[in-house]
Order: structure tokens, then sequence, then C-alpha cells
């Protein structure tokens, strides 16, 4: 249940969800103005003010915690509650107003950090692009989104001779060398948010709505890029891209992946580099 509600409101626009935040926060305040003092919804008004901090900003946040201590305020005032003094109506409004933005600026500071360990925990710590994880689940849901009906093509890029770079250059030239090849790739693709590194030396893309035709032109200009970076550091790397088109998206990454990798396990017997495209029609990958 809260999983659900947590993707319901990612999936809302940051205003759409500034506007319910604001519209609970008042609906809370008619409900206490109704009840009168028989029953308080203080922390009632922490849910707005939750909504706002975590799926919006810290800014928002704040805001919904001053206008929920107000509307509280002006409820309680309004409800015919008595204090001995009209000072200690203003000390809880202060009272309020303070937890209110504490409880914003924790919520806020929690999500950011979440969002930071999010991201380290997806990213591939070289290259900054998205690790194998992350690659499969942001491949599914783009394939998911296809929903079978349009075609695609999923690349495995595996590059060798990166030992030899290692040993004679030392490791940090190595380093160097897979992030210029990234960088290369997602330069050299229609969609650099879907470019992974798998792991080590292989990377692999994904192409939606393209069949093997353009593929094959889109993956033979990414392989000379590449090797326009191989001559310009006289580097003895062979860039290997073996490639599944598909005329309808099958139900899984991993069946694609596993066909790509099966083909890129012959191609590698070649003494030279090449890209290789092998065409399924996905209905065949299903089960």
């Amino acid at each position: 249940m809260i999983s659900q509600l947590a993707n319901f409101f990612e999936c809302r626009s940051k205003r759409t969800i500034a506007v319910i935040a604001i519209a609970v926060s008042i609906l809370l305040g008619v409900l206490d103005l109704t009840t009168g003092i028989e029953m308080q919804f203080l922390l009632v008004y922490l849910i707005p003010i939750f909504l706002a901090s975590w799926f919006v900003s810290q800014a928002v946040g704040i805001y919904l915690a001053i206008l929920g201590s107000l509307v509280w305020f002006v409820a309680d005032s309004l409800s015919g509650r008595v204090y001995s003094s009209p000072w200690i109506a203003y000390g809880n409004l202060l009272m309020c107003t303070s937890l209110f933005v504490v409880f914003a600026l924790t919520q806020a500071y929690l999500r950011i950090k979440l969002d930071e360990l999010t991201s380290f925990a997806n990213s591939d710590f070289l290259t900054g692009l998205p690790n194998g994880r992350a690659f499969y689940r942001l491949a599914s849901e783009e394939m998911n989104r296809a929903i079978g009906l349009e075609p695609l093509t999923l690349a495995c890029i595996d590059i060798t001779g990166m030992q030899l770079i290692n040993e004679r250059l030392g490791y940090p030239s190595g380093d160097q060398m897979m992030c210029t090849i990234a960088h290369t790739i997602r330069q050299n693709v229609a969609r650099p948010d879907l470019v992974g590194r798998l792991a080590g030396t292989s990377f692999a893309v994904l192409l939606p709505n393209t069949a093997s035709t353009g593929a094959n032109l889109a993956l033979e200009q990414l392989h000379n890029a590449l090797k326009d970076e191989r001559r310009k550091y006289s580097h003895p790397l062979n860039f290997y891209i073996s490639a599944v088109a598909c005329t309808k998206a099958p139900r899984t990454v991993a069946e694609l992946m596993q066909e790509a990798d099966s083909q890129m396990n012959r191609m590698k017997n070649a003494k030279t580099d090449f890209v290789q495209i092998v065409t399924s029609e996905g209905s065949g990958l299903l089960n």
C-alpha cells in the first residue's frame, strides 16, 4: 500500500503535489474548526508537509509547514478554545511552527541523501554510466513502454586489449581510456540515457524504435567513432559490437542479452573487430 502511494506521487508533477498538499492542509483546518476543541488534528498536518518536503522541495516543505501552522492556529482560535493569557496561543503557534519546519527540513534532508545513495548504487563508479542493474531496469522500463509493438535493438560492446594498456601504461591510463570510451559511446547514440556499463570492459546500448537497418547504420557509426579513438591514442584495442534487432519487443532484457552474449562469444574468434546484428521476431524469444 505504501509503495503504491509512493509510486503514485512519484509519477505526479511537483506542482500537482504542491496543490494537493495545500488542499489537504486547508481541509484539515476545516475539520479542526468543525470538530471544535474535542478533537485535535495537529499531527495530521505533518502529512501535507511530508508530501511537499519529500516529493517537491525543501522550500515548498517549509512553506507548507508555515501554512499548516497558521491554518491550525486560525482553526484553534475560532473553535472557542480559551486560554488564561493570549500569549499562550501565540506561544503554541511558535512551538507548532517550529515543529513543522524542523519536520520539513528533516524530510527534505533525508530525501536528498536517499537520492544520493540511489544514484551511487545505480552508477558505475568509474564512468558514471548506469551499472548493470540500473541498465536492466532502464531497458525493461523502455521495453514495457513499447508494449511489444515497436522494434528495438540491444547491442553489447566488448573491448579487448585493455589489459595490455594497464600493464604498459598503468591502471590510471586504462581508467582514463575506459572513460573516453564511455563518453564516445554516449556521444554517438540517439539515447545516451540508455547506455550502461555492465562490467569490466562490457557495455550495453538499447536503441528503442530501431529496426535492423537503422541499427546497423547507427552501430557502424559508433564503431567508426571508437576506432577513431583507438587511432588517436595508438592503443591496441578491439571493439566487438554484437546486437539483436527485434521487430517486436521481447518479454525481458535478459533474453536479448543472452542472445547477444552468445553471438559475442562467436565473434571474438575473429582476428579483427566488427559489428554483427541478428534479427529476431521477438515473439520467438518470449518463452
